[in-house]
Formats: structure tokens, C-alpha cells, sequence
């Protein structure tokens, strides 16, 4: 029964980078009809078990996601808020499937290599459209369904996964599809146009400095020159409107604004300063998914915040900061018990979460709440397993000892 519920397991997070594309009617996304028959299949095999494990990490989710529920009682947006209660809890399900099921070394890389091998989906989905000229927008080219930003930053988090998989795994087609991934994510990146994607990738790609040293010597020298000659090879299929685009990356900084998020961001502080309450109002926010019509009266028309820390704020206020931040405290403070590889591994991940979450609403999407379970499941086999390896005794054969 845990072989299945970890295979269900599988299944679900292979669909996370590819859920966009394919929408169910009346249920929603792929991953998240799947989710439903991996919550069914991990409950009966709990019952089966009889083994129910309960993290920290899955109590201060359940704090989160009741405080957001409660704001349901004050909602500008009820019915938005509540479509939000309804995702969060799916979220907060997934979250505790993830430490419930994972409990060895190898389930992890199996996790990790589905997510790597979901990614794949959407990259050939994004070569389609290029190929065949459908533009998302103008001159930008991604996955049916998907905005060209988060598409960019989900294919690069996959980055720095397959880079520790190259290493970890063993030989074979699977190996070698870690090793061309971080080439075939950016040539994505790039057909997007997505500067945040871009940098997001480049921190990613920053993770092989972590694993370089664990290569063989003749790897450390076929590698960079390999990714040289084959970027060489994809540059001129890369369109010069993307290229031009990622390269106002300064302009658009040193204009302060960011293709118009601060004058969204604008637009909610001016809201602080109109609040009936006397401002007292961010205390508890305005409702899940309630930003855009709090703007709305200052913008003319609903936008969202494209700044996950700033949603969570107006939304849930302080208080559902607060909870939000302890989540990501707890996160972190796990990962820094990891090994130096894995350590490595997560925290270029939650640091290139971070940077996305500063102009995405990546608060609600599926990526933000796995990356954070997988990570605190990662730390308890990998803290685990050195714990009881330092508490098994030396054996040695019969009649042989430690020399003097």
C-alpha cells in the first residue's frame, strides 16, 4: 500500500508543471483532478496502515488556512474567497500526503525527477507553439494555458533539481535527461521573454558551482565546454524580440516601474490610507483573493497584486503574514540541518521561490506549497538517515579489529 500511495504520489507531482495546460471541465486543472484520486487512494491506504504522521509543518498550514477562512466573514470578495478556501485546503492536503508518504531517501529523487519530468511536457508544449508561431503574447511564446512569467520560473526552478539528480542518479536515459534539462529550461526561458524568469533561471543555473565539486575530472571539463557548444548551437533560433526584451531588465528596474506593478503597489497603500477603520484594517486583511477589487476604485479596473508578499498582507493581513512567515521560518530552519549538497539544493530553490514571489502571485500556485513540504520532508529522511548512521556500531569480521 505505500508503494501505491507514493506511485499516486508521483503522478500528481508530475502534473504540477504541466496542470495549465489541460483543464477539466467542472473540476479545474489536470493535477487537480489527479489530486483528488491520490487523496482517495493515500486515505485508504492510511486506513490500511493504520499510520497517520502529523508534521509541524502541516499544524501551521492548518492555522494558515483556517485564519484565511475566517476572513470569509469580512470578504469584499466572498465568492473569491471562498474559491480560495477550497484551493488552500486541496494545498493543505497535498502538503501533508507529501510528509505522510515520504519517508526514504529514494522516494525523494523519485519526486524530484517527476517534477523534472513533468517540466519535459511543458517544454515540448513550448517548442510546439514556437514552431507553429502561436504567440501567448506578443511575440512571446509558452505552453497552451500558461502566462509566459510563471511558465519561465517553473521551468527554471527544475533547474537546480536536475542538476542534483545528475549527480545522485545513476546512469542511464534518465541521467542523461537531468543533464540536457538546465539547456532545454533556459531555450524555454528565452521564448518567453520573461525577465523575471530569466534571473530566476541564472540563480538557478548557480547551483552547479554546489555540484561541480562532485563531479569526476574528466565531467568537470566535458560539461561547461558541452553547454557552451550546445547554447551556441540553440542561440540563433532564439527570437531577437525575447533577447530584446530580457535585456530592459535594468531599464525596467531603474524606471521604478516594473512594467506598472508599482503603481499597483502603489494603489494598495493609498487604499491603507482611505480605510474606514483608520488603517487598523491590515491587522486582518480584506478577504482571500479580495486585492483586486481593493484597487479597483484606484485603478480603474481589477488588477492583481503581482507581489505574493504584498497579497498575503492586504488579504490576510498581519496576522496571516505572520502565520505565512512561520511557515517559511520552519521551512528554512529545516533546511538548514541538510547535508552540505542538499542544504545547497534548497536553499537556491527557496531563493529563487523568493525572488519570484516579489512581482508573481505565486502565493495560491502548487509549486510554492511543494517546493516547501518536499524541502521538510528532504531534511527528515536526509537528517534521519545520518542520525542512524552515526548510531550503528562499527562490525567488523570474525577475529579482525581496528589495528593499534
Amino acid at each position: 500500500m505505500h508503494r501505491i500511495a507514493s506511485l499516486s504520489i508521483w503522478l500528481l507531482i508530475f502534473t504540477i508543471p504541466w496542470q495549465d495546460m489541460l483543464m477539466l471541465p467542472g473540476i479545474g486543472t489536470v493535477s487537480r483532478f489527479v489530486g483528488i484520486l491520490v487523496i482517495a487512494v493515500s486515505f485508504f491506504a492510511t486506513l490500511y496502515l493504520q499510520q497517520i504522521r502529523v508534521h509541524l509543518l502541516n499544524l501551521a498550514m492548518l492555522f494558515f488556512w483556517a485564519w484565511g477562512t475566517t476572513t470569509y466573514l469580512w470578504s469584499i470578495d466572498p465568492e473569491g474567497t471562498w474559491t480560495a478556501i477550497i484551493s488552500y485546503f486541496q494545498i493543505m492536503v497535498m502538503m501533508w500526503l507529501l510528509l505522510q508518504w515520504t519517508t526514504r531517501p529514494e522516494e525523494i529523487e523519485r519526486f524530484l525527477s517527476a517534477y523534472v519530468l513533468g517540466c519535459y511536457v511543458s517544454v515540448g508544449a513550448t517548442l510546439f507553439a514556437y514552431l507553429y508561431h502561436m504567440e501567448s503574447a506578443y511575440k512571446r511564446f509558452a505552453a497552451p494555458g500558461f502566462d509566459p512569467n510563471d511558465l519561465a520560473v517553473i521551468m527554471s526552478l527544475g533547474i537546480p533539481m536536475a542538476g542534483y539528480l545528475a549527480v545522485t542518479a545513476r546512469q542511464g536515459v534518465l541521467c542523461w535527461l537531468y543533464r540536457a534539462y538546465p539547456l532545454m529550461a533556459l531555450g524555454v526561458v528565452f521564448l518567453t521573454g520573461s525577465r523575471t524568469g530569466f534571473l530566476v533561471a541564472l540563480l538557478g543555473c548557480s547551483y552547479m558551482l554546489w555540484t561541480y565539486r562532485d563531479l569526476s575530472f574528466g565531467k568537470k571539463l566535458a560539461f561547461p565546454l558541452l553547454g557552451i557548444v550546445a547554447f551556441l548551437i540553440i542561440l540563433p533560433y532564439i527570437p531577437v524580440d525575447s533577447l530584446e526584451r530580457i535585456h530592459t531588465i535594468g531599464s525596467s528596474v531603474s524606471s521604478g516601474d516594473l512594467n506598472y506593478r508599482t503603481r499597483i503597489w502603489a494603489a494598495a497603500m493609498e487604499s491603507l490610507e482611505h480605510d474606514p477603520r483608520g488603517g487598523l484594517g491590515v491587522l486582518w486583511g480584506v478577504g482571500w483573493d479580495g486585492f483586486p477589487i481593493l484597487v479597483t476604485p484606484y485603478l480603474g479596473e481589477p488588477y492583481v497584486s503581482h507581489n505574493a508578499y504584498l497579497s498575503i498582507i492586504m488579504e490576510t493581513g498581519l496576522i496571516g503574514f505572520t502565520l505565512f512567515c512561520l511557515i517559511f521560518a520552519m521551512v528554512l530552519y529545516h533546511v538548514f540541518r541538510m547535508p552540505r549538497r542538499e542544504q545547497g539544493l534548497w536553499l537556491t530553490l527557496l531563493a529563487m521561490w523568493a525572488i519570484a514571489a516579489m512581482v508573481l502571485n505565486w502565493e495560491f500556485r502548487k509549486e510554492t506549497w511543494f517546493l516547501f513540504a518536499l524541502a521538510v520532508a528532504h531534511a527528515s529522511v536526509a537528517v534521519g538517515e545520518r542520525k542512524e548512521g552515526a548510531d550503528t556500531p562499527a562490525v567488523f569480521p570474525s577475529g579482525k579489529g581496528l589495528e593499534r
